[in-house]
């Protein structure tokens, strides 16, 4: 396919700022060549390009995600799926059931365990994993991967039953572990121990797994989140696979470690830097206490002088930072330590980000236009933890008041602040067009957007968040042959029927890198 392809009979969305699709794409050597009419480009057939018939299909640019964990989300596609529990029962048989393929004490990692779908409402104890897989390690995660469930083996095997009290987030009953484990304890604790008992092969393998899974969502790059505490090594080993995946990936370390960035030749740092840890769990930092547990207002994970020093250092060695904010105590601790590094150390567009977003003030939103940092954000964690069933839990937690103020996304449009989407994936799939769906359909209408607005998040506005916007992100001439085609067109589809339209092809740098079943040979 080197010499090129004619791309006709399609609707090609440029998503460059006209109104009016094209009827076909010619792209050559990896680059957009031209667009416009099937009349307007035939000549092109004369310089080598192969006519290719899209039977009406949509094409639009390569969509991207801001901000995903590969390893993990491979890690998850592995490990025993746990969505569909609905009681500590159903918990236990499907454990039970997975044991029984395992050999002896390998250990068993489950996923996608939401405890506010279970008839009890909590995570298993350990205990209760005991009787089920007595003497095997199991770790059992809940969706978001802010908390998790760990059996008494599990427990001995992490050093938690040594000294308890010393893992800040480890649930204590009478002074011992219930096998519960959250912010920060999960961070600085479980994921180190479970994926350094892992194979380098199955890490390798995992990377893989989640590459081919972006691509059949039709991503056509992936921002991965490594490294740090959640995935020990992982950016280095991200690195080492990158030109063995099947698409692009950009590596954000997740370490204050600037010493290791620089070894690892990253022009940015960060990721889940967690400043703070997630709202359902109540360790999201917060300015006023939670509704529902009057005494806690969540956690900050650093001081901040260790913020400023860190967001200082970063920001003067010329690199990009990104942290991990959910609320609006969180984000006021890193908002001030960027507004000090550029009063400290002034630099053009520095494009900062804060990761997720979730609670901000209105004073925040408009501190972040100023500064001109970027929202890194989730909107399918919208249908995913706060919308329908779930918005009445998410009013017990914040209020009436405050819960208005989750993913205010026409807020922070409004103000000029660039909004980057991602999947946080595993924690939700890749899955951008179902991110779309949910940012127009917001449970709280005033902060919805417009389709053009949406699919920006995924497309131009990614490019931005990482200074790619002259490569990616559009289709002009010269730009990237990246290129997502769909069975129906976006612009004609109500936002309920978003998701639901099929990915029929994805294309990297003008190559083809994935097809659904059924799709047309390669001419």
């Amino acid at each position: 396919m080197n010499a090129g392809v004619l791309f006709v009979n399609a609707r090609v969305h440029a998503l460059d700022g006209g109104a009016t699709p094209h009827a076909a794409l010619a792209v050559q050597g990896g680059r957009v060549l031209a667009l416009g009419s099937e009349a307007e480009l035939a000549p092109l057939l004369d310089q080598g390009l192969t006519r290719r018939d899209m039977g009406g299909a949509t094409v639009l640019p390569g969509f991207m995600d801001c901000h995903s964990h590969m390893l993990l989300t491979g890690l998850v596609a592995q490990g025993l799926d746990l969505a569909a529990a609905r009681s500590l029962d159903d918990v236990g048989d499907l454990v039970a059931g997975a044991c029984a393929a395992l050999p002896p004490g390998a250990w068993l990692r489950g996923f996608l365990l939401e405890d506010q779908n279970l008839a009890q409402g909590r995570m298993p104890e350990a205990r209760e994993l005991d009787r089920v897989a007595p003497g095997r390690p199991v770790v059992l995660f809940h969706p978001t991967l802010h908390r998790c469930a760990l059996s008494g083996a599990a427990l001995a095997a992490l050093g938690l039953l040594d000294t308890p009290r010393a893992v800040p987030g480890l649930d204590l009953r009478g002074g011992a572990p219930t096998g519960v484990v959250r912010d920060p304890g999960i961070l600085t604790h479980v994921f180190p121990g479970v994926l350094r008992a892992m194979a380098r092969a199955e890490l390798e393998a995992a990377a893989a797994t989640a590459a081919r899974q972006a691509l059949a969502a039709g991503v056509t790059l992936v921002q991965s989140m490594e490294g740090g505490e959640l995935t020990p090594g992982g950016s280095r080993l991200l690195l080492d696979c990158a030109p063995r995946l099947p698409l692009p990936v950009l590596c954000w370390n997740q370490s204050m470690d600037l010493a290791e960035v620089e070894a690892l030749g990253l022009p940015r740092v960060g990721g889940c830097i967690c400043a703070d840890g997630e709202l359902d769990a109540r360790t999201a930092a917060l300015f006023e206490p939670y509704c529902d547990d009057p005494g806690n207002d969540g956690t900050l994970l650093y001081s901040q002088q260790t913020m400023d020093d860190f967001v200082l250092a970063a920001h003067s060695q010329g690199l990009q930072v990104a942290v991990h904010c959910e609320s609006d105590r969180a984000i006021e601790q890193v908002l001030r330590a960027v507004e000090r590094a550029q009063r400290m150390a002034p630099r053009a567009d520095a494009r900062h980000r804060i990761e997720h977003f979730e609670l901000p003030t209105r004073g925040q939103i408009d501190r972040m236009a100023a500064a001109g940092m970027v929202a890194s954000m989730q909107p399918a964690f919208l249908s995913e933890f706060i919308a329908g069933p779930r918005l009445a839990h998410m009013v017990e937690l914040f209020g009436p008041h405050r819960a208005r103020r989750l993913h205010p996304y026409r807020s922070i449009l409004d103000a000029g602040v660039c909004v980057c989407g991602g999947s946080d994936s595993p924690v939700t799939p890749y899955a951008p067009l179902r991110a779309v769906a949910d940012a127009m359909r917001h449970p709280y209408p005033e902060q919805s957007v417009t389709l053009a607005e949406a699919l920006a998040m995924f497309t131009t506005q990614a490019a931005h968040a990482v200074f790619a916007e002259a490569e990616r992100g559009c289709l002009r001439p010269g730009m990237r042959a990246d290129l997502t085609v769909l069975g129906a067109d976006p612009f004609a589809t109500a936002p309920d029927a978003l998701e639901h339209i099929a990915v029929l092809e994805t294309w990297v740098g003008g190559q083809r890198a994935h097809a659904a079943p059924g799709a047309p040979p390669l001419p």
